[in-house]
């Protein structure tokens, strides 16, 4: 008889994000007041915050609604405020939100 667990139990109530760059659709309103989707990943999450990569840049103050697990069951989303945005390379950008 082994003593090695058999199985997970999860023990938090709220879900959990798989950090390794994860897949999320981004939702904002551009300076044309147009709805605007697109996909980004994910960083690093936080309890105030998250670091985004997105093909572009975001204007500090810019709100963005982030979606995790999109079209599935366990869908979440979060919202948050563009307080950082810096080019990473020619392709690409890193932002930090603010979690709203």
């Amino acid at each position: 008889m082994s003593n090695e667990p058999t199985g997970f139990e999860e023990k938090r109530n709220s879900l959990r994000v798989d950090m390794e760059a994860e897949r999320i659709l981004l939702h904002w309103i551009n300076a044309e007041g147009e709805s605007q989707e697109d996909y980004g990943v994910c960083i690093d999450l936080a309890r105030k915050g998250i670091l985004i990569d997105y093909k572009q840049a975001f204007a500090l103050g810019d709100l963005i609604a982030i979606t995790f697990n999109h079209n599935t069951e366990k869908q979440n989303t979060i919202k948050g405020q563009v307080c950082r945005c810096c080019e990473a390379n020619p392709q690409s950008f890193h932002i930090a939100l603010q979690l709203l």
